[in-house]
Parts: structure tokens; C-alpha cells; sequence
């Protein structure tokens, strides 16, 4: 097909991976058509309850399946192996398509095989899919095979493509519509006259776009690189995709030992050589050292002799031969301002001593030798067949800009020194990570596929990286002013799906350490581990495009149980199964992580009843066996965590109850399903589990009485909040009290929340909120919290003479949307004085967002002593100060609402002891109350709801029987607001305050 340029010559890269920044910010102009979102289980299970399925488990036995909730396809499944006829393993494909699979009408005609497969313990097939001739982005019928036998499948396949395959649009219309909105330099566009099939994920369907991949080349005013592979409508013009395919470093490592070595001449005859050089083996930061430089081109007569791993080379030529040695060999040729350095010299008899300092620089030299090591160490590992790496890869160094590296799909370039970053081709692993993006690149285009997510991508090049330094630590040496690594994988593990934030280098650390904690809890052996990656690589779990991350991850981790298994029936177990099944654990990719438990909070109990724990579990991974339980951990007011053991009682409800406890407590509670290594693989509210800087739990408050409310509408009873303390120093984003206006994404995650929208109290209308953006449409980030700290200050409160103070408050809290800049960096602070601000001590104090209104509670004395001098303190930052937590920069943004004190109830008791108990919940309460008393004798009590004017709003009758009782009591419409619930009869009179919200 003829090919259309733009501007200029094509620019090559269109198979890389990327982002436009070493530190990993968001490429603002890249625009994706998918979102990241986890499965949602009542779709998977309707799915599963599908006559389709069902009637292929009754034929197949033990098979599991994840589904594509848009087209009801099961994007993969696996389970026993299923025999199937055919005289090749393309015909068993076809023939289980047609036959087992026939309820989902794949439509085998429009399959094309993609070829290229690499013989490991199990055999792929894979197909793509074509529409009246057109090939569909994303499509793919896979099979994968064990001795011939179905071990798994994947339908990414669309039997409901209706549009008109003749585009509106020319090539050249469409190049020129792809570059809009691009603010960077263009230098190329290209596109051919071809067209594709792209589905888009809407709702619950798929909507189809006839496109032109219209490739645009560009570079920004740093001098970095982006080559943007861009979907356009071929009929509207629209942008329906932009991907940035230049794959730009992020966070290297520090090296512990040398990476195994690989391949050199072993002819030996008349001449020998011994090139040499001082290099940096690790990093600038150690000292460097003479070696033995391996795979250096000496060049006699137009012929290249490459010397051995110890830098000798054997030269079947006489003595006096002139010879020409470069800074080149056969997997890396060194470009500095587009010249190779080279050296002329006449070999002499013996052994020639040949020193590359004497035309090389030290960046230069640390460059080619790292290249070749990571060459070798990957050839160790990779299948034999793969040799897509086997050719001389330019090496730039010194390229125009400061504190980079990228791969462009056919070189790697490395900037020099300067803005407070060390010349990048000195860091060892920062070589191997760019190395590595042409692994990922090569290893797809081998098989006639592409390496689309860019979390993986930037995933496994660090994988491969620290596997070749064997190191958690990657960029050690990086920057000019300290030895702090860029990125570490030995503490504050990243996990899926809390720390997910769209930018691809951050959410590439979930994998990775899922990775290399695996590789730990095997014996840190890389024999071990080595092995069960490169075959996991077949299973081509990186196609899926940008923001299905979490397709992509349990895809891998399903690929490493098979790559494990010893007999090709995964349900049985596999030989180190319980060790990858808690390293994947480790990051939220678990046996049970697509498993969802819902529960319905229990806010308020009375003291004289235990409190019923309920949780529903649709547990969507397989294998049930690998499940252990469901528990519910709860704490008393500031005591430790205590495991409440739930027992299923039918329908997936697992349930318990917590005992009884005296009015003034405080519950919380979170719900955890976990796996027989006792590792959690789902929690709600979501990271609660965390050891550090865990998410809130749910609260139950046990025999409480409002006090007071704050809640920015009609109840106001604590004066004027201060919007601002002397010291904080945030530029923007400042707190107010508004009606909070919301920010929603659209280039990453369409619609995702950033800024809260609407306010917590029921009918109200303001908050408070960190800083409203001036429009409705204004993009994320408009007035977020910059620069600093922001304070939102109680005025002083009167606790002295409460008998038990309870704080609670609604809370919006993120620092990780998608789209943010340095996700997960920034605290959210509350702290509470007893002294007027003279002192402070930390409530919450956490780095984990929850982009949901949220309620935090606890009782007041197990933090301070209550006096008459209380305030408290709500503080969102975005940290300024270099080196800590990723120097700023941040999306920030916070609300707080329906602030409400509380004190324990007294329990009203007459003296004939008609009510020896006496408790009202929920509150705050909307439209029924759940009256509670325990009463001696029968008989008829009054019911009264008073307003804060002194008014009767509600008035009714109730008969009181003897014992313990809980009436339900539904209300009429009522305003707003604080009231007394009073309950009586001819000889007493009880009452306690209820909120009635709307």
C-alpha cells in the first residue's frame, strides 16, 4: 500500500512504547478511547449465568472465565484440558470455535492466523479478525495449548459490526485532522491509505469507528520526542486516539552484580587484541574502572572481528595490517553528534593493547558496555528463536536536552548532564530499562503483534532491568546532588487498583513488583524466576490498549500459574503456586482480586443489642479452593484490630456480629475476603488493610446523642470557620465554603470525578472545598491545591462538659486522579487541640485517597483530654521541597462536610422502671427512626418529634411491650434539621437529640 508523508519523511517508530518524561508526568496530548476500570461483578456474574457458559461447563468440567463486559465475549478463560480434534493445532482452533464454542458465534470465516509463535511449554494460536477485508484494532482469537490439549482461551472477537467500510475522509484530510490540539513541534505525519475497524468500549456496547492510524512525529521546546500514533474517524476527522510510542525512561536501579555474559568469537589465529576502557559499571556515583570492553568491532579490510566478553579479540591477519577500531559491534554502534568515535592503528605481532580512552569519552564507553551486557544477559533467557535483537541498535549519546532517555522503536538516546541529572548514559539500568522497551518492542512485531499498554511496557523494562542489575533499586546515580534511586521496589509496595492513575510509568510499578516480590518469596533464583517470565511473555498480555491495566495483570498472573504448572491442569495447583499467588498478592493482583463484597454500613446501634456484620462476596478469579474465608476486622474505639471469622450463611452472604458495647463507642470495621496464604485480595473501603497510611474504615456509632452540626447549609452551631492558618503557603486551591462546582477527566478515564461535585448533607447545597474551579468545564487541575498547604480551622469548642465527645465528618479526599502529576505523594492531615492550637495531635495522617465522600469518627479522649479550648484542624498539601515525595506538582483536591458532635446517651429510667433503656437509630435519620427500649411491664407511651423552635413536628402512639423491643417508626416529610425525639408516658420522661437529614 502506498504510504502518504506529510511535512517530511516518515518518522520509523511506530511500534515503541511511551511517555514524555523521565519523571513520568502525564502526556496531556495523548487521548485514550478505553477506561481503566475493574471488572464489575454483577455484569461477570449475568455473564456467567449465560446459557453459553453454563452448557460449556457442564461439557468441559472446571473452567473459569473473565468476560468482556461490553460484547459478552470471555476475554479469557482456563481450566482443564479439553481435547479436540483437528490434524493441526490452527484446525483444533477453528474446530473448538465452531463446535464448543458455538453458543458465542465467533465468526471463524473472518479469522486470519497471525504468525509467528515461540515453542515453549505451551503452544498459542493466534487469530485476528477482519471485516469485509478490514482489519479490527484489538481483535483476537487465541488458543493456547498444552500437548495439544486447550488450556485456555480468549474471544476478543465483535459478531455485531455494522457500519460503511468507504471513509469520507481522504488520507491527507485525516493527517491533517490528527495534528490538531497538538502544541509541540510537528516535524512528520504519515499515514497509509488503509483504513482499520475500531471498536470503542460505551456503556454496555461497543460503538464502531471506521479509522485512519495516522502517525505524527513531533518535539517539544526540551527537546523531547514524541511520535504520536493517532486513530482518526476516516468519516468525522474526530480524534479518537492519541499514544505517545516513544518510550522515555523512568526510574532505573543500582546494580549488585554483572549481568550474565553472552556470545564473542572464539576463532584464534596470527594477531590478537585487547581493547580496553574506563567505564562506569554501575552508576557515576561509584568509582570507575578498567575493563575488558566485550563486542567491539576491530575492523581489518572491510571485515569485523568483535572481541569476547573479556574485551580479547583473535585477528586472522598478519602483523602490520592496518586496522580501524569504533566505539561499535555487532548489538551497538555509539553516535555522538552523529559520529561513530573511531581510532586508526597498525596491529603489530603479539598481543595489541588497544584503549578506548584515547577516542572515546567515558559516557560513550559506559553506554556500549551496558548495552552489551543486557544483550547477553537477555539472550540467556529468551527463546533461542527470538532474534529480533540480534542487530547493531544506534546508541545516541548526549542528545539535546537534560534528565532523559528514551527508545524511538530503532535507537536508544541518552541526555547529558545538567539540571540537576547526572548524563543518563552513565547509569547502567537506565541503558537496560531503554534496552529493554526493544525486548518488549521486537518480542510483539515477532509474533506479528504490538506491544500497546504502556503501564506494561514501562513495567517489564524495569523488570528486566532490575532482573540484570539484581536490584530493587533502579536510577541510583541519576541525579547530580544525591544517590537516591528514582524508583525502589523494596518498600511501600504499589497496588492495584488503588494506586492506578493513568500515568503509565507509576501504574507499571504495580506489575513489576508483583514480579519481583514473587521472585523473592521463591528464593530470589532467577533460574527460577527468568524462566516463568519469558514464558509468560507469549501470552501477549500487553496488547490491550492503555487503561486496561487490570486485564492486563490478571492476564499475566493467570500465564504465570500456567507457566508454573508441571502437568497442564492448572486446577490441580502448580509447583510454586502459593509463592506467586502472594508476590501478585502483594500489589492487589490476587487468586480473589476480581472478587467484589458489598455491604450496607451500619452507622448507629443502641447499646443494647450486638451488631449484626453482614457482607455479600461474587467472587469472579477461580480456583475456590484457593479461597479461605471472609472476615471483619473491627477495633474499639482506639483499641487494636480484632478478627471477627464470618461464616457463609447461602447466597454468598458471609456473616457475624460484634457484641453489645456500652453507649459511646466507636466501631470500625472493614471486611476482607483472603486466600489460604492469609493474603487479602479485596477489601471494602478499599486499602482500609493497608499497615501504612491505610484507607478509613466504616464507623458504627453505639449510643450517641447529637450535640451540634456543622454543616455548611442550615445547621451551623459552632461559629465561624477559619479558611486559612498564618503558616499555610498554598498558591492555589485554598479552602472555602461554596457550592462545590467538579472536575471530571476526559483526555485519560472519561469522566472520572477529580473534584468533588456535589455536597455530602442530604437537600443541602455548600461544603467546604478546596477552591473551586472558575467553569464547570475547566480542566483538572484549574485551582487544585498548589504550592504548598491549605487549612481549614474549627472555631473553638466547648467539650469540657460532655460525659464522652464523638467527632464525626464526611471527607473528599484524592492526590492520585487519572491525569495527576507524582500520584499517591501528598498527605491528607487532620489534627485535634485541646489547648486552642497550642499543641496538635494527628488524627488522620495518610497519603491514601478516596475520591468518594467518606466518614471518619472517633472519640474525642482517645486523643486528647476534652476541655473547653477544642479545635480541629482539616490540612490537604502539595509538598514543594525537592527530593521528598516527588517534589510537588501534584493534583490535589479535598471537602469536608456535615461535621456533627456527638456525646453518649443517658438512658432515661422512671421509678417504676417502665423503660430501663432507651436508644434512637439511625442518626442522622431520613425517613424512619428505629426506636429501641427495654421495658418491664405494657403499656402505652407517647412518641414526640420536637423542632428547634419549640414545635411539635411528629407525634405518635406506641403500645410497649414487656422486654426488649425495636419499633420501626416511619416519618412524615420533615424540614431539616436538629430535633428531640421524646418519648414518655404517665409516670416518666426520656428524650435524646436526632438529626433529621434530607
Amino acid at each position: 500500500m502506498r504510504t502518504i508523508l506529510l511535512l517530511a519523511a516518515l518518522f520509523c517508530a511506530v511500534l515503541a512504547f511511551s511517555q514524555n518524561s523521565v519523571q513520568g508526568n502525564y502526556d496531556t496530548q495523548e487521548i485514550r478511547y478505553i477506561s481503566g476500570k475493574p471488572y464489575d461483578s454483577d455484569s461477570q456474574q449475568r455473564l456467567r449465568s449465560t446459557s453459553a457458559w453454563s452448557n460449556f461447563i457442564q461439557q468441559n468440567g472446571t473452567w473459569y472465565a473473565h468476560f468482556d463486559e461490553q460484547n459478552g465475549m470471555p476475554h479469557r478463560a482456563y481450566g482443564k484440558p479439553i481435547s479436540v480434534s483437528g490434524f493441526t493445532l490452527e484446525d483444533k482452533a477453528i474446530q473448538f470455535a465452531q463446535q464448543s464454542l458455538a453458543a458465542y458465534q465467533i465468526p471463524t470465516e473472518s479469522l486470519q492466523t497471525i504468525p509467528g509463535e515461540f515453542k515453549g511449554k505451551y503452544s498459542y494460536i493466534n487469530f485476528k479478525q477482519y471485516h469485509e477485508g478490514i482489519a479490527v484494532v484489538g481483535s483476537r482469537y487465541m488458543v493456547k495449548f498444552y500437548e495439544e490439549k486447550i488450556v485456555a482461551f480468549g474471544c476478543d472477537i465483535f459478531h455485531n459490526i455494522e457500519m460503511d467500510v468507504i471513509p469520507s475522509l481522504s488520507p491527507n484530510q485525516a493527517m491533517t485532522a490528527a495534528t490538531a490540539g497538538i502544541s509541540n513541534s510537528i516535524i512528520n505525519t504519515a499515514t497509509t491509505e488503509s483504513v482499520t475497524v475500531l471498536p470503542i468500549p460505551i456503556g454496555n456496547q461497543y460503538e464502531f469507528h471506521l479509522v485512519y492510524t495516522v502517525v505524527v512525529n513531533t518535539m517539544s521546546n526540551e527537546g523531547i520526542p514524541a511520535n504520536y500514533e493517532t486513530y482518526v474517524d476516516a468519516n468525522t476527522g474526530e480524534v479518537l486516539s492519541r499514544r505517545n510510542t516513544v518510550s522515555h525512561f523512568h526510574k532505573p536501579g543500582k546494580p549488585r552484580h554483572k549481568c550474565k555474559p553472552g556470545y564473542g568469537d572464539d576463532e584464534m589465529l596470527q594477531v590478537t587484541a585487547t581493547v580496553t576502557g574506563q567505564i562506569y559499571e554501575t552508576n557515576p556515583y561509584q568509582s570507575a574502572m578498567t575493563q575488558g570492553i566485550s563486542n567491539v568491532y576491530v575492523t581489518v579490510a572491510g571485515t569485523n572481528y568483535s572481541t569476547d566478553e573479556d574485551g580479547s579479540a583473535t585477528i586472522p591477519v598478519d602483523p602490520g595490517s592496518s586496522a580501524v577500531v569504533r566505539l561499535m559491534g555487532p548489538w551497538s554502534r555509539i553516535y555522538s553528534a552523529g559520529t561513530t568515535p573511531s581510532m586508526n592503528l597498525t596491529l603489530q605481532d603479539g598481543d595489541n593493547a588497544i584503549n578506548l580512552d584515547d577516542f572515546s569519552n567515558i559516557k560513550e564507553r559506559s553506554a556500549f558496555q551496558s548495552v552489551q551486557r543486557i544483550h547477553d544477559f537477555m539472550k540467556v533467557w529468551m527463546p533461542s528463536e527470538f532474534v529480533g535483537m540480534d542487530t547493531q541498535l544506534t546508541t545516541n549519546i548526549d542528545e539535546a536536552g537534560t534528565c532523559n532517555a528514551f527508545y524511538d522503536g530503532n535507537s536508544i538516546n541518552f541526555y547529558d548532564i545538567g539540571a540537576g541529572c547526572n548524563a543518563t548514559s552513565l547509569v547502567a539500568d537506565v541503558c537496560y530499562h531503554e534496552y529493554a522497551h526493544g525486548i518488549n518492542d521486537k518480542y510483539y512485531q515477532s509474533v506479528s503483534s504490538s506491544f500497546n499498554n504502556g503501564a506494561m511496557g514501562e513495567g517489564y523494562s524495569d523488570f528486566w532491568a532490575m532482573a540484570c542489575a539484581n536490584s530493587p533499586l533502579l536510577g541510583v546515580g541519576f541525579y547530580t546532588e544525591n544517590e537516591n534511586p528514582l524508583r525502589r521496589y523494596d518498600q511501600e509496595p504499589r497496588v492495584y487498583p488503588t494506586h492506578i492513575s493513568g500515568e503509565v510509568h507509576n501504574d507499571g510499578e504495580i506489575i513489576v513488583g508483583a514480579w519481583w516480590d514473587t521472585h523473592l518469596l521463591m528464593g530470589s533464583d532467577w533460574d527460577v524466576t527468568m524462566p516463568l517470565f519469558v514464558e509468560a511473555y507469549a501470552g501477549l498480555q500487553a496488547v490491550v490498549a492503555n487503561g486496561n491495566e487490570g486485564v492486563a495483570y490478571t492476564d499475566v498472573l493467570i500465564d504465570v500459574l500456567q507457566a508454573d504448572d508441571d502437568d497442564g491442569d492448572i486446577t490441580n495447583g502448580t509447583p510454586h503456586g502459593n509463592e506467586i499467588v502472594e508476590g501478585f498478592y502483594l500489589h492487589g493482583i490476587t487468586l480473589v482480586s476480581n472478587a467484589t463484597l458489598e455491604h450496607t454500613p451500619s452507622m448507629f446501634a443502641s447499646s443494647s443489642q450486638s451488631i449484626p456484620m453482614v457482607v455479600t462476596l461474587d467472587i469472579e478469579f477461580p480456583f475456590y479452593q484457593y479461597l479461605q474465608g471472609v472476615k471483619c476486622m473491627y477495633k474499639i474505639n482506639a483499641g487494636d484490630w480484632t478478627t471477627l471469622q464470618l461464616t457463609e450463611v447461602g447466597n454468598d452472604d458471609f456473616s457475624g456480629e460484634i457484641a453489645a458495647q456500652p453507649a459511646g463507642t466507636v466501631i470500625g470495621y472493614y471486611f476482607s475476603a483472603y486466600d489460604i496464604n492469609s493474603s487479602i485480595g479485596t477489601t471494602i473501603p478499599n486499602s482500609a488493610h493497608l499497615p501504612v497510611s491505610a484507607n478509613i474504615p466504616y464507623f458504627t456509632l453505639v449510643g450517641v446523642d447529637v450535640v451540634g452540626i456543622q454543616d455548611s447549609d442550615q445547621n451551623q452551631y459552632f461559629g465561624q470557620w477559619q479558611l486559612g492558618v498564618p503558616d499555610d503557603n498554598a498558591t492555589t486551591g485554598v479552602w472555602e465554603e461554596n457550592s462545590p462546582l467538579g472536575s471530571f477527566t476526559t483526555e485519560t478515564t472519561p469522566g472520572v470525578m477529580v473534584a468533588v461535585n456535589v455536597q455530602h448533607t442530604p437537600g443541602g447545597e455548600f461544603c467546604f472545598v478546596t477552591g473551586n474551579a472558575p467553569l464547570s468545564t475547566s480542566a483538572i487541575g484549574t485551582n487544585d491545591v498548589d504550592g504548598g498547604k491549605t487549612t481549614l480551622q474549627s472555631p473553638t469548642i466547648n467539650m469540657a462538659s460532655l460525659l464522652d465527645p464523638i467527632i464525626a465528618y464526611w471527607r473528599y479526599y484524592t492526590n492520585s486522579p487519572p491525569g495527576g502529576a507524582n500520584p499517591g505523594a501528598d498527605y491528607w492531615q487532620v489534627r485535634i487541640s485541646n489547648n486552642n492550637g497550642a499543641t496538635w495531635t494527628y488524627v488522620e495522617d495518610n497519603k491514601t485517597s478516596d475520591a468518594s465522600w467518606r466518614r471518619n469518627a472517633f472519640r474525642v479522649a482517645d486523643y486528647v483530654t476534652p476541655t473547653n479550648q477544642m479545635k480541629i484542624q482539616f490540612i490537604t498539601s502539595d509538598s514543594t521541597h525537592l527530593g521528598q515525595n516527588l517534589d510537588g506538582g501534584s493534583l490535589i483536591e479535598a471537602a469536608v462536610d456535615d461535621f456533627i458532635l456527638y456525646d453518649r446517651l443517658v438512658i432515661g429510667v422512671d421509678e417504676n422502671n417502665a423503660f430501663s433503656s432507651f436508644a434512637v437509630f439511625p442518626n442522622p435519620a431520613s425517613d424512619f427512626l428505629n426506636i429501641s427500649w427495654n421495658a418491664q411491664k405494657s403499656e402505652v407511651a407517647n412518641v414526640k418529634l420536637i423542632n428547634v423552635q419549640g414545635q411539635i413536628a411528629y407525634e405518635t402512639k406506641l403500645i410497649l411491650n414487656s422486654g426488649l423491643h425495636n419499633y420501626h417508626v416511619k416519618l412524615p416529610e420533615l424540614a431539616e434539621g436538629l430535633y428531640k425525639i421524646i418519648i414518655s408516658n404517665k409516670r416518666m420522661m426520656a428524650e435524646q437529640s436526632v438529626f433529621i437529614a434530607k
